[in-house]
């Protein structure tokens, strides 16, 4: 399939962006659901006249807001384990001791979090996942307007069953994801099945 071929749209809070002016956020009162906030694109199959065809995927992701944490005195790993286990192991790889692991996480120390990318069985195995990540630093600075330090996830094939996405603990599948990922820019955090990309690289 060709990429021309595809549109992709990016929501944060609940809104289509050009609802949200150039992604400022006012910081004054800040809160926990302004230091952890939820991002997603979604990815559209178009006809030759650019009009949506049909979901090809979805992409969804938590923009940490690493500065403004430490600003309003939530602190790091607070905001790390805000939602749930996974993001707080990640955060001693990125954040151990409270400083900035250069390797992993760029200048600007934000970190977004993928939680879930997934694309449509039928659209599956066309190269159209590699290439969405190899493009998401672009896609994330110029479709969200976000600026983070670094992209991290965690390898964690799942498949979609009835009406909810089910985790599969298989190793191969495990190793295989790992594989993908890497041979698409990400960067696996030793001994884990962490990967991460440095947005000073990208």
């Amino acid at each position: 399939m060709n990429m021309e071929d595809i549109l992709i749209e990016g929501f944060g809070g609940g809104r289509a962006f050009g609802d949200i002016i150039e992604g400022e956020l006012d910081i004054s009162g800040a809160d926990e659901s302004l230091v952890n906030q939820v991002y997603v694109l979604r990815i559209y199959k178009t006809n030759e006249d650019l009009e949506r065809i049909e979901e090809i995927g979805t992409i969804e992701m938590n923009y940490m807001d690493v500065i403004m944490a430490e600003e309003t005195g939530i602190g790091i790993f607070t905001l790390f384990d805000l939602i749930d286990s996974e993001k707080q192991g990640v955060y001693h790889y990125l954040y151990g001791n409270g400083e900035r692991n250069m390797e992993y996480v760029g200048m600007d120390s934000d970190v977004i979090y993928i939680d879930k990318i997934f694309i449509e069985k039928k659209y599956r195995n066309k190269g159209i996942g590699g290439a969405i990540l190899r493009e998401l630093p672009n896609l994330i600075r110029n479709v969200l307007k976000l600026r983070p330090g670094c992209l991290v996830l965690l390898a964690n094939p799942f498949d979609y069953k009835g009406k909810e996405f089910v985790a599969e603990r298989d190793e191969n599948k495990i190793e295989k994801l790992i594989k993908f990922y890497e041979k698409n820019g990400f960067t696996r955090i030793k001994d884990t099945q962490y990967l991460v990309v440095n947005m000073d690289y990208r």
